[in-house]
């Protein structure tokens, strides 16, 4: 089974340090401020040479100056004020297109939260233009970038147990949705490409919604996904907020066992097989947002490799079965309601 999976190693070389990028960050939220201190902490090491980050919020300031050289609330300041090298773009998904866009005329290396965009006419035309500019672009899949569960396919590769058959992905909350919350958007991709890449990078055949609870906007903020793909596969993804409690566990079932591993632990699996139980502790481990940021790095360095990851099918694969699954319960929804009416 080969994934292609992204690697890097934990050093640079002298070249590499002298010529560090300046990031721009745009979206200082709660997962912006992370981008943020993983930035200031790749900047110590002096993979990063400055931070620049941007909000609509003035009142981010005070919090952004921790980690960031400056500040301002709009994107167009950022770009004309500062030489960037990359630019991430950490806003509300339906921001995605419009602003990868338009940057993109200002800094041809981005960073884009997943999901790229709404639509795959939209991550389509994100992708055109940077290959059109010979840029670079990285997608948020965040858990391609995850120590545990990357070690857990180089076993199941091996071996370990045997064909995988199987994938129980799980993530559920306690925290309130956000304002405008999609859970196939804001979670559910993450299993999709997760099975997907998991399974060599097929593609699914069939995919089932179930067990959705929708806001008082008819917002789906609780799904289970059943997925099957070609040679009797599987995938469960069960996501949602309002949890009982943090559930971040991935289960990978073969005919021989099953590994597992949590997606907030990365450094640890879980293996069962009918001759034993045991858990592997793994060292020399890096958190994998700063993983997925050293990645891009290397590919501004070496702009004729990897100028897109992942690879333009994948980003377009995972955005097509997240529009599936929204226009299933548009017409679950939209059925519903006439039978009330």
């Amino acid at each position: 089974m080969s994934t292609n999976r992204a690697t890097l190693s934990n050093r640079l070389s002298t070249a590499d340090v002298i010529m560090s990028p300046a990031v721009g960050v745009v979206g200082c939220g709660r997962w912006g401020m992370t981008h943020l201190k993983t930035l200031y902490n790749l900047k110590q090491q002096g993979i990063i040479s400055a931070i620049h980050a941007c909000d609509l919020k003035p009142s981010k300031q005070a919090e952004v100056a921790k980690f960031a050289d400056s500040f301002c609330t709009d994107w167009q300041t950022l770009v004309n004020e500062q030489e960037l090298d990359i630019v991430a773009i950490v806003t509300p998904a339906d921001t995605h297109c419009d602003l990868a866009l338009q940057i993109l005329d200002y800094c041809k290396s981005i960073f884009i939260e997943k999901p790229i965009g709404l639509s795959q006419h939209e991550a389509s035309s994100i992708i055109a233009k940077v290959q059109e500019l010979g840029g670079q672009l990285l997608v948020g899949h965040i858990l391609r970038f995850h120590e545990a569960m990357i070690q857990a396919l180089d076993l199941i590769s091996e071996g370990e147990i045997g064909e995988l058959q199987r994938i129980e992905f799980n993530r559920i909350t306690p925290r309130q949705p956000p304002d405008y919350p999609n859970i196939f958007e804001a979670m559910a991709i993450h299993g999709i490409d997760t099975a997907c890449y998991s399974f060599g990078e097929l593609e699914p055949s069939r995919m089932a919604v179930g067990n959705v609870v929708l806001d008082d906007n008819n917002h789906p903020t609780n799904a289970k996904l059943s997925i099957e793909f070609p040679g009797m596969k599987e995938a469960c993804i069960n996501v949602g907020w309002n949890g009982k409690e943090e559930n971040r566990k991935i289960e990978y079932y073969g005919s021989k066992g099953s590994i597992t591993i949590e997606t907030n632990e990365v450094n640890k699996l879980t293996i069962k097989t009918k001759q034993a139980d045991r858990t592997i502790l793994l060292s020399n481990i890096m958190a994998p947002l700063a993983r997925e940021w050293k990645h891009l790095v290397k590919m501004t360095k070496s702009p004729s490799k990897h100028s897109i990851y992942p690879q333009p099918g994948s980003i377009i694969r995972s955005i097509k079965w997240v529009e599936l699954a929204n226009i299933e319960i548009q017409n679950t929804s939209m059925e519903f309601n006439e039978r009330i009416e």
